[in-house]
């Protein structure tokens, strides 16, 4: 799969964002990747969500990302029970594909990266100091989702540069791995557009769960 993966950085445009989306696999280093995962529906409900909830006052901004906690998305009774219901779906998904037996959320984030937005290469429970993996400020997190809400810019690609991948993210696409340095990864300047998101940390410690299962 890897060999697909080095195959699909080489093409261009709109070629490239369809052969990511009808990809679906398990590479060598276990990175899920499932395109069209989530309905077009869904993606245009959450983007309405950010674009609703969103200001400068009460959200986070840096490098060209735009974030909302979801403890600012919870005032509303029915926008709780849409997250919660569709992060539970994500958890099963991410329970199954990695063969652990319970997780809980820890984190979810709805993000805008808009145009010349970008992430550092960065571990999500690890940082590199004197040439070694120390934990950074949220070791508890286990596994990284994102779920891609659009399609409709450019730049933005999720790249592993160890691993020699890159994945161009599609309206609907699902992205799963651990959470440890051994994913070391980063996200390439947005070119034009906004790359709407939807990140969600998994822990295998309760202690640190947002919601109740």
């Amino acid at each position: 799969m890897a060999i697909a993966l080095r195959h699909e950085q080489r093409t261009t445009g709109a070629a490239r964002r369809r052969k990511a989306a009808e990809l679906s696999f398990v590479s060598s280093g276990s990175i899920l990747f499932q395109g069209n995962w989530l309905p077009p529906s869904d993606c245009e409900h959450l983007i309405s969500l950010h674009k609703r909830f969103w200001n400068p006052k009460t959200g986070q901004s840096y490098d060209g990302n735009k974030l909302i906690d979801v403890s600012l998305l919870t005032n509303s009774a029915k926008v709780e029970l849409y997250l919660w219901e569709l992060a539970q779906k994500v958890r099963k998904r991410i329970q199954n594909f990695f063969g652990v037996n319970e997780l809980f959320i820890e984190s979810l984030f709805l993000v805008a990266l808009v145009e010349g937005g970008f992430h550092h290469p960065h571990a999500d429970n690890e940082r590199y100091v004197r040439k070694s993996w120390v934990p950074n400020h949220t070791p508890h997190r286990d596994y990284s989702t994102i779920l891609y809400l659009n399609s409709d810019f450019r730049g933005g690609d999720l790249c592993f540069a160890q691993r020699k991948i890159c994945i161009s993210p599609t309206r609907g696409s699902l992205v799963a791995f651990p959470s440890n340095g051994d994913f070391l990864h980063s996200v390439r300047r947005v070119t034009s557009g906004i790359r709407y998101s939807m990140p969600i940390w998994f822990t295998k410690n309760r202690r640190f769960a947002v919601w109740e299962q």
